[in-house]
């Protein structure tokens, strides 16, 4: 099974949701092919801004993680953008959030959240810690 990506214009950066179960697929793999197309759809529409809503499922290796976010330098991702990452699956959070201190570690702007809301607001600058 492959992951399921739709995009949505919003006022100010790109939503991107995505479904999918990671107990069928390489994690890393399916995860770098979701940047690349995150990636290519920013550079089309021009945007810099990103909210990922993941629906995503399963288990989510720590090793999966550092290839993924290696993979943002690998596809030439500028660290000044703001990529917010919404996840749905209250199972992997701890793994989400590993991802989110790889990011910031490499100086991108990412941040994790659960709720749609409180990413829009950070993604558009109205939270604190922006």
């Amino acid at each position: 099974m492959t992951y399921t990506l739709s995009f949505q214009e919003e006022d100010g950066y790109l939503k991107v949701t995505v479904e999918g179960s990671r107990a069928h697929v390489d994690p890393a793999k399916s995860g770098q092919r979701v940047v690349d197309q995150i990636l290519n759809r920013c550079r089309e529409s021009h945007y810099s801004r990103v909210m990922l809503v993941s629906h995503l499922t399963g288990s989510y290796p720590p090793f999966a993680n550092y290839q993924v976010v290696t993979s943002l330098e690998q596809f030439g991702v500028p660290k000044e953008w703001k990529l917010a990452y919404v996840n749905l699956d209250e199972p992997s959070q701890k793994s989400v959030l590993f991802s989110e201190t790889l990011a910031r570690n490499k100086g991108y702007q990412a941040c994790v959240f659960q709720r749609e809301q409180d990413a829009h607001h950070w993604l558009i600058g109205d939270s604190p810690g922006d």
